[in-house]
């Protein structure tokens, strides 16, 4: 395993900031989305955060802004002119110092806007938690946060990077990013995010294969028929070409996209989908439903199977946690104990997080399982999560197990288990460096 550390900044700034925030909202147990542009066609707004809390009684959502520079009340009103746009009744605005401008909380409160200074980080989990944003169970998960979203933001550095360098691949992973983070999140209602979400989800269907291809020699194609390629496969086992595994981070957060539109449709509809209703003079009908019956077979069986899960409404956050935080997988011999941290996490009671685990195989069906387990090791994995965030999993288990210095304290019962995990950790590491 590699003996380099990634370091996290005291004091961060920046994108670093942004991170940060979004970390404090991630291991709080909200759903989180960044940096999200509507462009029509030129850029409308772009919104540094939007978290959503999936509680018992209702999903609430706000809006998040990040400064760590100079800033005035006309920042305030413009996030506050979103929020109108936006239908939101919540919102937040962070920054590092007041400027002599203590005055905020006060004038913006009425209007839904929380004001909030880190000035000493130190004390800012304390601060977010008084505030109301929500209560950590475990504090250090922040750190671990910020490390994976460094990761995301990587990631899409790097396709950028590529793209301008002209390769096909990265070209088609760019529009696909768009349309999975910026293009499905400003529809009307559900069904149609959906529906564009699967429209894209179609139009990319071997993404990280096709671009792995094209690196090998053979051209783009992500409707590709083959089944096999070296750069893939590398990729797959070891950790290399980052800008494949950038796609593979792609294919997953459509699917995660679409689960969670899932969820919100299913918590929006109950009952099932609207089949229609009469205008208030009884001349004309509105088949509300239309949409949904569009959408794929396996969609319809997955959101009758969602329905009728009694916490299906925390699926997404679990989902997110678990490609991102946990790295996609568990370790099979002390399963329970990890399920348990899960259910901590989450909100998902620990009997029920197999089923949980259930998802991707019912809405996304594939010859076999989703899960598999790769050899002599115990670590129950999903398929095609990017290596290097299987890294930033494997460090989890570094901080829950209390490894920090020697994995072998672990005493795993399969024999490829320590140096799997210490793969995993290196090759984040050397991506993070």
């Amino acid at each position: 395993m590699s003996t380099k550390v990634v370091t996290l900044p005291e004091s961060p700034k920046g994108e670093e900031l942004e991170d940060y925030i979004a970390a404090l909202f991630q291991a709080s147990g909200h759903f989180v989305e960044k940096q999200i542009i509507e462009s029509d066609p030129s850029d409308i707004l772009e919104l540094d955060i939007f978290a959503t809390y999936y509680g018992p009684e209702e999903a609430v959502q706000q809006l998040i802004e990040v400064k760590s520079g100079k800033w005035g009340f006309t920042d305030l009103f413009k996030v506050v002119g979103w929020m109108e746009y936006l239908g939101l009744e919540r919102g937040a605005f962070f920054m590092t110092r007041w400027d002599d401008r203590e005055s905020a909380q006060r004038k913006m409160e009425p209007l839904g806007l929380d004001v909030v200074c880190f000035d000493d980080f130190g004390a800012a989990p304390r601060l977010f938690t008084e505030k109301g944003f929500g209560s950590f169970a475990e504090p250090r998960l922040i750190g671990l946060w910020r490390h994976s979203y460094g990761v995301e933001r990587k990631f899409v550095k790097l396709i950028h990077q590529k793209e301008r360098a002209g390769a096909e691949g990265a070209k088609a992973a760019k529009t696909y990013h768009r349309q999975i983070n910026n293009g499905t999140f400003f529809a009307r209602a559900p069904e149609e995010s959906l529906a564009l979400l699967y429209d894209a989800y179609r139009e990319h269907p071997k993404l990280a294969l096709g671009y792995a291809r094209e690196i090998d020699g053979a051209g783009f194609d992500p409707h590709t028929p083959a089944s096999d390629s070296p750069s893939y496969k590398t990729a797959l086992r070891n950790g290399t070409h980052p800008e494949v595994q950038a796609c593979m981070y792609l294919e997953h957060r459509a699917r995660l996209a679409i689960l969670k539109a899932a969820v919100d449709y299913a918590l929006a509809h109950p009952d099932g989908p609207p089949e229609f209703r009469v205008s208030e003079d009884g001349k004309s009908f509105f088949f509300q439903g239309l949409a949904y019956h569009v959408l794929p077979e396996t969609f319809h069986d997955g959101i009758g199977w969602l329905r009728k899960q009694s916490n299906f409404r925390r699926y997404a956050t679990f989902w997110q946690q678990f490609l991102w935080g946990w790295g996609g997988f568990y370790l099979e011999d002390r399963a329970e104990e990890e399920f348990e941290w899960m259910a901590q996490y989450s909100g998902i009671p620990a009997r029920e997080i197999p089923t949980a685990l259930e998802a991707f195989d019912r809405f996304f069906p594939i010859a076999g399982d989703w899960l598999t387990t790769p050899g002599s090791t115990d670590i129950h994995m999903l398929k095609m999560v990017p290596f290097i965030f299987q890294g930033i999993g494997a460090h989890q288990r570094r901080i829950q197990y209390n490894l920090v210095d020697n994995l072998s304290a672990l005493r795993p019962s399969a024999p490829y288990t320590i140096p799997d995990l210490a793969r995993r950790i290196s090759c984040a590491v050397d991506f993070l460096l």
